[in-house]
C-alpha cells in the first residue's frame, strides 16, 4: 500500500508463537530442541517418540521474548516466566493465549480451503486505551510457515521435508550456508530473490483466491479516496431512494461548506441490519461524525441512529407538503428518553450545523 492507517499501541514485549505441528530449524523451534534431547520446552512436556514435522495431539502456544536481549533475538521463554517476571499482566497474557488459539484455529480452517497446512504462527498484541490489541501482520509468509496439504502424509512417511509455500525455504537457504542469523550474511544470488518474490505473489493469490492486479488508476485519487471514511465528516441516510431529491440538496449545501460526506440509503423499518452496519463502519474508527437522516412519513430512521450510536444525530425530514409536514413533524420532533435527535427542517440549515459540531 502507499498509506497505511495505524493504531498507536504499546506493544506487549511477547510474541504468541502458535505451533500445530513439531517442526523447524531455528533455535526457536520444537523441532530443534527437541532432537537436542529436550522433553520440557517453552514449559510444556513432550513425550518421546515424536518424529520431525509431525502434528502435535493440539496446537501449543510457545511465547518468545520479542528481541529486545543481548543477542538481539527472540529468546524462549514460558508462561510462568512471564507472569513471574510481572511481563505481561496475567489476565491480558491469558486473553492473548485465548485470542491466540482462535486465530490459529481460524486459520488453519482459510488454509485447508486453499489446500494448504497452516504449520504454525505468530502473533503480535498490543494496548490501544485499555483494548488488547493484534498487532502487526498476521498469517503472512513472514510470520507463518504453510505446507502442501495434498502431499504432506506421503513425504511424511517417506522422511523427505514436506513441501512448504512460504519462506522456510529462505531459512534453510541460509542454514545451508550456516548462517543464523549472526554477523554478515552471505550475499543472495538475483535468480534467488526473484523466487522468493514470486513465492510470496503464489501463496498471496492460493489463500485469498485474488489474483494480484496492476493498478492503473491515479494513486492520488485512489488514495483520497480510500481515506475519506478516516476523516472528520457527515454521513447523509436516506430511508428511501424517493428521498434522493432531498438529500442532494444537503450534498450540495455541504459541498459549498467543504465538508466531507457519504450518502447511504437504508430503512430503519426494512433494513435495520444495514442500517447498523452503517454505523458501526464509522464507530470504528474513532473520528468525528454527525448524521444527517432523511426520512418522511414515520420517521423511525432518526431515533434508530441516534439510539444505536454515539454520534450527533441531525434529522432533515423530507415533506411532500405543509399538510405532509403537519401531519408527520412530530415522528421527528417526539423521541424517547436517551434517544438525542436534533430535526432540523432545511437542508442549509443542517448542513451549518454540521460544520459546527465538527468545529
Amino acid at each position: 500500500p502507499n498509506v497505511s492507517i495505524a493504531k498507536n499501541c504499546q506493544a506487549y514485549p511477547v510474541e504468541i508463537v502458535v505451533r500445530g505441528y513439531i517442526s523447524g530449524v531455528t533455535k526457536t523451534s520444537l523441532w530443534y530442541n527437541y532432537e537436542q534431547g529436550a522433553r520440557k520446552i517453552y514449559g510444556l512436556k513432550f513425550p518421546d517418540g515424536l518424529t520431525k514435522n509431525q502434528r502435535l495431539a493440539e496446537p501449543v502456544i510457545t511465547p518468545t521474548t520479542r528481541g529486545t536481549g543481548a543477542s538481539g533475538h527472540d529468546e524462549k521463554i514460558s508462561k510462568g516466566e512471564i507472569i513471574k517476571r510481572k511481563i505481561v499482566p496475567e489476565k491480558v497474557y491469558e486473553q492473548m493465549e485465548r485470542a491466540a488459539l482462535a486465530l490459529f484455529k481460524r486459520g488453519t480452517e482459510i488454509a485447508d480451503q486453499a489446500g494448504l497446512i497452516l504449520v504454525d504462527t505468530k502473533y503480535e498484541f498490543g494496548d490501544y486505551q485499555g483494548e488488547l490489541t493484534l498487532i502487526d501482520e498476521i498469517h503472512t509468509p513472514d510470520s507463518s510457515r504453510f505446507w502442501i496439504k495434498k502431499t504432506y502424509q506421503e513425504r511424511l512417511k517417506k522422511g523427505l521435508e514436506p513441501e512448504n509455500f512460504d519462506k522456510e525455504f529462505f531459512r534453510l537457504w541460509y542454514n545451508q550456508r550456516h548462517y543464523y542469523g549472526d554477523g554478515q550474511p552471505p550475499t543472495m544470488p538475483a535468480d534467488f530473490r526473484k523466487k522468493v518474490s514470486r513465492r510470496y505473489r503464489e501463496i498471496y493469490i492460493k489463500i485469498t483466491g485474488k489474483k494480484l492486479v496492476k493498478y492503473s488508476d491515479n494513486i492520488t485519487a485512489r488514495i483520497k479516496k480510500n481515506l475519506k471514511p478516516l476523516s472528520d465528516q457527515v454521513v447523509i441516510i436516506g430511508g428511501s431512494e424517493k428521498d434522493k431529491a432531498w438529500v442532494k440538496k444537503i450534498e450540495a449545501e455541504l459541498k459549498k461548506l467543504k465538508l466531507n460526506y457519504s450518502v447511504y440509503y437504508a430503512s430503519a423499518h426494512k433494513q435495520s441490519r444495514k442500517v447498523l452496519e452503517i454505523i458501526e463502519r464509522y464507530q470504528q474508527f474513532g473520528r468525528k461524525v454527525v448524521l444527517i437522516t432523511v426520512a418522511g412519513r414515520s420517521n423511525a430512521l432518526s431515533g434508530f441512529a441516534a439510539g444505536n450510536s454515539s454520534f450527533p444525530v441531525i434529522a432533515c425530514p423530507c415533506f411532500k407538503d405543509k399538510h405532509d409536514y403537519l401531519i408527520n413533524i412530530h415522528s421527528s420532533l417526539q423521541m424517547p428518553s436517551q434517544v438525542p435527535v436534533m430535526t432540523v427542517l432545511e437542508p442549509v440549515n443542517a448542513a451549518l450545523a454540521a460544520k459546527r459540531i465538527l468545529e
